[in-house]
């Protein structure tokens, strides 16, 4: 989905809304610039991990994920997590207080409000739905918890990140890379990229760095270690199994490609988490 419109000279898209119990993990993964997830745990009970810092997630924790904020997904084998996520693109966001005040925060953890949560609720069910005009009511919906959120953020604990600066580039196409660079299959190729993006593989690099400040190779490398680690924490992986499914043709290439990233080999990491 993709629904563009705009409050106060700002110019928002929405391009993903769904509800669904998460199970298993969702591994290490950032989103573009001007990307804004915003999560509200409505069941169960999981982890965020973050690179320096782990969040416990329970029921009615509300945070939201900026650009540029890795961050890990774990729920709950026995009690997964049931989550309500919205997925947004805010640009020109300087024109309203409320939403340069959201906007301000990269990352935010806490507790919802009873506002909060019923307007999500209500972005579900229309979303569900499929009526007449659905547009125009998830766009008023969206305006309503962005500005609900606002109102959360103490002006004392606001972030000292500053937001990146804005390019006007295609925001479909890093919408694209969010989900496949996101994607747990590791053997998405930069081919595979331009050819989503309707793009050369070289121009398909350019918006990958301009987005990531990355390259592919990096990205990809540090998704397949983050991908490894998981496996091995889980301890019910031999070392030639992790290899295969991170996409490594050895296990020779494999070990010296993950010393090189944690320092230390696949089985001593295993044996230390």
């Amino acid at each position: 989905m993709a629904i563009t419109f705009y409050y106060n000279n700002s110019k928002i898209q929405i391009f993903k809304i769904f509800s669904d119990t998460l199970r298993g993990v969702i591994h290490m993964h950032s989103h573009a610039k001007n990307g804004y997830e915003i999560h509200l745990i409505d069941s169960g009970s999981g982890t965020l991990e973050m690179p320096n810092t782990q969040y416990k997630l329970s029921k009615n924790v509300l945070y939201i994920t900026g650009p540029n904020i890795p961050h890990k997904q774990i729920s709950d084998l026995e009690n997964p997590m049931h989550e309500l996520c919205i997925y947004l693109k805010i640009s020109t966001h300087d024109k309203d207080d409320a939403i340069a005040f959201f906007t301000s925060q990269p990352f935010w953890i806490g507790k919802s409000n009873s506002h909060v949560r019923n307007i999500f609720k209500k972005i579900i069910e229309e979303n569900e739905k499929n009526q007449l005009w659905k547009d125009n009511i998830l766009s008023s919906l969206a305006i309503g918890l962005i500005t609900e959120m606002a109102r959360l953020y103490s002006p004392k604990n606001t972030s000292s990140q500053v937001s990146l600066p804005y390019d006007d580039l295609n925001e479909s196409r890093s919408w694209i890379l969010d989900q496949l660079l996101t994607d747990n299959d590791i053997h998405t190729t930069l081919n595979d990229l331009a050819n989503q993006m309707g793009v050369c593989k070289r121009q398909a690099e350019r918006i990958i760095k301009d987005y990531y400040g990355s390259s592919f190779k990096k990205l990809r490398y540090e998704a397949k270690m983050a991908m490894a680690a998981t496996l091995l924490e889980q301890k019910k992986i031999s070392i030639e199994e992790c290899a295969a499914q991170c996409g490594y043709a050895s296990s020779s290439s494999f070990v010296s490609a993950f010393k090189k990233k944690y320092k230390t080999t696949p089985k001593k990491y295993r044996e230390s988490n």
